[in-house]
């Protein structure tokens, strides 16, 4: 009597990026890494400990800039063929989120919830630059380069084409990119919790937002061009009203 044969699984489809950790963790993890030396005005945290002064604050960032770009230029090979073609309207979307953002914080902010469990750098170079206006353009280039390219870029990477794929299987270049299910919506709600305390209300009604543009188009190019938008919306109304502490 012949045995029957038992059809062979279908293999897994990877759902990349290629070398998805170099791709979405390693540029991340640099990033925030550094962040721990950014000085702030409270002279507190690791950068105080270590004496950095506040007025270094601009030279840090660089440096922390410069080696989060380097490594996002080593696995760009890698990320480009993955982001995908851009949506038209996620960008548009984005621009508006920038208004819930700015009046939960404020709020946020005026309950006095969370009170300084991150405290953010809020450097503002028209006064710590004073008259040299050469510094103060040449600084807000260089934060207007992490702003709106830099942390989009390596953030979206890191939370929804690592962290949030994770939290369905270990290997998450197998799980597809926008994914929603309970546990992630849930991971997503305490991750922005947790990176953004000073304006956790806003937080986690955005990036539940972002994340409907993930499960809508299924790009990780769109959620990069959202997060970008809304931090560049961001940085014009911080330059118009000088509210630095958003920044």
């Amino acid at each position: 009597m012949k045995s029957r044969a038992v059809p062979a699984e279908p293999p897994l489809t990877d759902h990349g990026p290629a070398r998805p950790w170099q791709a979405c963790v390693v540029p991340m993890v640099a990033f925030l890494a550094l962040g721990l030396l950014e000085p702030t005005p409270s002279g507190g945290g690791i950068a105080g400990s270590l004496g950095i002064p506040y007025a270094a604050y601009p030279w840090v960032y660089a440096a922390r800039l410069a080696v989060t770009a380097g490594l996002v230029v080593v696995a760009w090979p890698a990320i480009r063929t993955w982001l995908g073609r851009p949506s038209w309207w996620p960008p548009l979307l984005g621009l508006a989120l920038v208004v819930p953002w700015v009046v939960l914080s404020a709020l946020q902010r005026d309950a006095g919830w969370a009170g300084n469990l991150h405290e953010r750098s809020g450097f503002n170079p028209w006064e710590q630059f004073g008259a040299n206006a050469t510094a103060a353009w040449a600084f807000l280039a260089v934060r207007g380069l992490g702003l709106v390219v830099i942390t989009p870029l390596v953030e979206e990477l890191f939370l929804r084409g690592f962290f949030l794929r994770f939290i369905v299987k270990e290997q998450f270049w197998e799980v597809p990119f926008g994914l929603l299910t309970p546990a992630v919506a849930g991971a997503c709600g305490v991750y922005a919790a947790a990176t953004h305390p000073s304006e956790a209300v806003a937080a986690v009604g955005w990036f539940a937002v972002v994340s409907g543009v993930a499960a809508a188009t299924r790009r990780p190019i769109d959620c990069v061009l959202a997060h970008a938008a809304t931090n560049l919306a961001l940085g014009g109304w911080v330059l118009a009203t000088g509210a630095w502490w958003l920044v």
